[in-house]
């Protein structure tokens, strides 16, 4: 039986995820339309492509969504319109992210059985002594003290667990991905693994897990078929994060962490990348989580091994 031709509505396009995810909308022959809804109009890739120009973060964004949602006949949205580069103020990302989703969310419950694709983070998961051996999705979203970053993302998905509830009838579908690397990547672990001198917590040496960014677009891909849920999404094992930053061409500066949050501030002073110091803990303690059950649910073996997302870092310096 074949699959039903979709009309498919894409916010922030011009994002990371949204860059890697075009390209495969618009090859994949059940995907009859692409609308994009951003600020800026991401490169042209093909005819069945359409731009309208929308701000999440005006007061009219809500009617203008539900105006264009309807006219465009959308049966699935993949809402990517989230920050991951550094950004002037806190205050703009709290608007882009949690008050724009509540603009999504507000005209997605208009289209009746609409699909909902949201990128989220294992992160939000939090890092702390007493975590689990492996996050599960049903596991409660602790977040991070103090990062806009992490709870932000936290909210957002609060608001689309309330969604699910008022809307049983829509099919939502939330992707948890371990941290995102690649060549055209650009959040707080890139940015971190890009410097040459790695300052980290004298003592501790935490697992972490990572996605290369091309499996990250095809698991958001493949979220168009596969049965509604939550997902963890990450590459295969587990790296200690000393041999994720020689593997990435750097080299660890082990500091007590009174020093390392100096060093942090000197650097950021600078100029130079380093870790938020809100994110310390990520350096302290493991945040690991079960990805089993994405495989079979998605179908999809991620192509790229741990090893494999930590060096192509390089390919964007060399």
């Amino acid at each position: 039986m074949g699959h039903r031709r979709r009309r498919v509505a894409v916010t922030g396009a011009t994002g990371d995820l949204g860059r890697l995810l075009l390209p495969r909308l618009q090859a994949d022959p059940d995907v009859e339309k692409v609308i994009s809804f951003d600020v800026s109009m991401p490169r042209e890739l093909s005819k069945k492509f359409e731009f309208r120009r929308l701000d999440l973060t005006n007061p009219a964004a809500r009617d203008e969504l539900l105006l264009n949602f309807n006219d465009a006949k959308v049966d699935a949205i993949f809402h990517l319109a989230f920050v991951t580069s550094r950004v002037h103020g806190a205050a703009f990302a709290h608007e882009l992210e949690v008050i724009g989703s509540m603009n999504v969310l507000a005209a997605a419950g208009q289209q009746p059985g609409v699909r909902l694709v949201l990128p989220s983070l294992t992160a939000l998961y939090g890092a702390q002594a007493s975590a689990p051996a492996f996050w599960n999705e049903q596991s409660h979203l602790r977040g991070c003290k103090g990062s806009r970053y992490i709870n932000d993302k936290v909210e957002v998905e609060q608001q689309f667990a309330s969604f699910r509830e008022r809307h049983p009838q829509a099919d939502v579908v939330v992707l948890r991905f371990a941290p995102v690397v690649g060549p055209t990547s650009d959040n707080p672990l890139t940015r971190l693994l890009r410097t040459r001198l790695i300052p980290t917590l004298l003592g501790y040496d935490p697992l972490w897990q990572l996605l290369h960014e091309d499996d990250a677009a095809q698991a958001l891909h493949r979220a168009l078929q596969c049965a509604p849920g939550i997902y963890n999404v990450a590459a295969h094992g587990v790296m200690p994060l000393s041999s994720l930053v020689k593997l990435a061409g750097g080299q660890a500066l082990p500091l007590p962490p009174p020093l390392v949050r100096g060093l942090i501030a000197a650097l950021e002073g600078v100029g130079v990348s380093s870790v938020p110091v809100p994110l310390l803990e990520f350096l302290r303690y493991s945040c690991v989580a079960d990805a089993r059950p994405a495989l079979k649910a998605l179908d999809f073996l991620p192509r790229h091994s741990i090893g494999d997302a930590v060096r192509s870092l390089k390919e964007a310096v060399s």
